[in-house]
């Protein structure tokens, strides 16, 4: 069995080659060649909770066959830990023999970004360039460094709510990007001057308002991940077209759709569409320049199955990993 650290999947996993193994990946589900179910969640008192996620793809045969356990702790912070621990088995498809043990967290965190970076190349327009990052924690970070792989970012206001955070996340970013990356005096101000909106925080409440939307703005939502929790208000979902990356896992776990729907404002028929069916042209993605779009992601585990078998194959013809033997 191979074992994959972060620091090798670094290496491994360059945020454009993820975001089109993903876009295949999504290609593979649209033909129904991908089977990834609505994953376990297990309530850890009022710490946090744990989440189990398989998944299968690939031809009869020849299948690849994987699962995640993740822990998400909101109060990892103060303890001086992530939100997120991860980890991923990897296994042979055809002999369920487990091939590989890879560090999660980072897969998580890039896979996320990649999966709204390719969102972001069919839905927001080609000449967005000004982003409002809501959020200054990890995976707003990997939310940026994928999206400036699929637009030509000029400049970034970062909203966090602590602002020494926020301003330290500004500068890794800036340095990063190459580009000027700043904290926002104003968030909502920010939200009005922005061409994309990209969201990572673990806030319950929103954090973006309807009112503040420009005809055009294309935001992308990523943090809230149960039924109570949202990081958009509900004019802004109803003023949008909105993208799911799946519809049994929008349906299941995201708040910002499923609190408009009991308040009223839309049923569950104002979803546009799921990511599959924008890849694949089944449905549109953005129709007109002025349009409001928004992707809304909850995590689904085919994205983690696929960006670890891109890493395993490129660790076995590189040499890299270290081989145990369970």
């Amino acid at each position: 069995m191979l074992i994959l650290s972060r620091g090798e999947l670094e290496r491994l996993l360059p945020p454009r080659d993820v975001i089109d193994a993903l876009e295949a990946a999504f290609r593979l589900h649209a033909a129904g060649r991908a089977t990834a179910p609505a994953r376990s969640v297990v309530g850890v008192g009022d710490q946090g909770v744990l989440l189990f996620m398989p998944a299968m793809v690939g031809a009869e045969g020849s299948p690849a066959l994987g699962t995640k356990l993740v822990t998400v702790y909101a109060g990892n912070r103060s303890r001086g830990h992530p939100t997120i621990y991860a980890s991923y088995v990897l296994m042979d498809g055809s002999t369920g023999q487990p091939l590989a043990l890879l560090e999660g967290t980072f897969l998580t965190a890039l896979r996320t970004g990649a999966t709204s970076a390719l969102a972001a190349r069919l839905l927001a327009r080609p000449d967005a360039r000004r982003v409002a990052c809501f959020g200054a924690g990890v995976q707003a970070g990997f939310q940026l460094a994928c999206l400036a792989d699929v637009r030509r970012l000029e400049r970034v206001a970062v909203a966090g709510r602590d602002p020494g955070r926020a301003r330290r996340f500004a500068e890794t970013m800036r340095e990063r990007l190459g580009i000027p990356v700043e904290v926002a005096a104003d968030p909502r101000i920010a939200a009005r001057e922005a061409d994309i909106i990209t969201c990572a925080t673990t806030s319950p409440t929103p954090v973006v308002f309807g009112a503040d939307l420009r005809p055009g703005t294309h935001v992308d939502l990523v943090g809230a991940f149960r039924p109570t929790d949202r990081e958009a208000d509900t004019p802004a979902m109803s003023r949008a077209r909105v993208v799911v990356d799946t519809y049994a896992g929008a349906l299941e776990e995201a708040g910002d759709i499923l609190i408009p729907v009991r308040e009223g404002a839309f049923d569950r028929g104002h979803i546009a569409a799921e990511l599959a069916e924008v890849v694949t042209g089944a449905r549109p993605g953005r129709t007109s320049d002025q349009e409001i779009t928004v992707f809304k992601s909850v995590g689904w585990a085919l994205e983690d199955l696929v960006t670890a078998r891109l890493a395993y194959n490129r660790a076995r013809a590189e040499g890299l990993g270290q081989e145990v033997s369970l």
